[in-house]
C-alpha cells in the first residue's frame, strides 16, 4: 500500500473498517442470533420466592455422564495398550539371563520353616510310630509298643530288688 492510502501513522486508514463490515454481514448472513435473556422468574404457587420453574433435563445429563465414562474407559484402555506395548519394548531389548542369574539362592541355615504345622504333624506321627510300632535296635535288643510293654508289666512288682537281676557268683551283672 502507498503511504497516502493509509494515512498518517496512528490514524487508521479508510479501509480500516472493511473487515469488520464483512464479519458483521456473514454474520447476519449465518442466521445466528443470540438468544434473549429469559424473562425473571415470577412469584407463584409452583414458584416460590422466584425459583426455576424447569427441573433438570434428565436426558442431557445422561448423555453426559455417559460421555465422561467412555472417555475414562478410553483413557483407561490407552494407558493399558501403551504399559502393554512399553513392556514389550522393553522386554525386547534387554538381553537374556545369565545361568548365574537364574539360579535357585539356597539361604545359609538355620532357615526358617516354610509349614512348621506340617512339620509338627510329621514329627508327632514319627514319635506315635515309635510308641506303637516293633522294632529291633542297634545294640540287638527290640523296641515293642507302649500297651504291650504295661501287658507284661501289669501284676509284678515294682520293687527294684525284684526287676534287677542276681548277680552271678563270679562278680558284676550282665547287662
Amino acid at each position: 500500500m502507498s503511504d497516502d492510502v493509509a494515512g498518517p501513522p496512528g490514524k487508521p486508514g479508510p479501509l480500516a473498517l472493511l473487515p469488520a463490515i464483512a464479519a458483521a454481514g456473514l454474520l447476519r448472513l449465518s442466521g445466528f442470533k443470540p438468544p434473549a435473556p429469559p424473562p425473571p422468574p415470577e412469584d407463584g404457587p409452583h414458584n416460590p420466592a422466584g425459583f426455576e420453574e424447569e427441573d433438570v433435563d434428565v436426558r442431557r445429563t445422561a448423555f453426559v455422564v455417559a460421555g465422561l465414562a467412555a472417555s475414562v474407559a478410553a483413557a483407561v484402555a490407552a494407558v493399558g495398550l501403551m504399559m502393554h506395548l512399553f513392556g514389550a519394548w522393553h522386554v525386547a531389548g534387554t538381553p537374556p539371563l545369565t545361568p548365574q542369574q537364574t539360579a535357585t539362592v539356597q539361604p545359609p541355615p538355620p532357615n526358617l520353616q516354610g509349614a512348621p504345622y506340617e512339620d509338627l504333624a510329621r514329627q508327632e506321627a514319627r514319635e506315635r510310630a515309635q510308641l506303637a510300632t516293633y522294632a529291633p535296635l542297634a545294640d540287638g535288643r527290640a523296641r515293642i509298643p507302649v500297651s504291650r510293654a504295661m501287658q507284661l508289666i501289669a501284676g509284678k512288682s515294682l520293687d527294684s530288688s525284684s526287676l534287677d537281676p542276681v548277680p552271678p557268683a563270679g562278680g558284676a551283672p550282665v547287662r
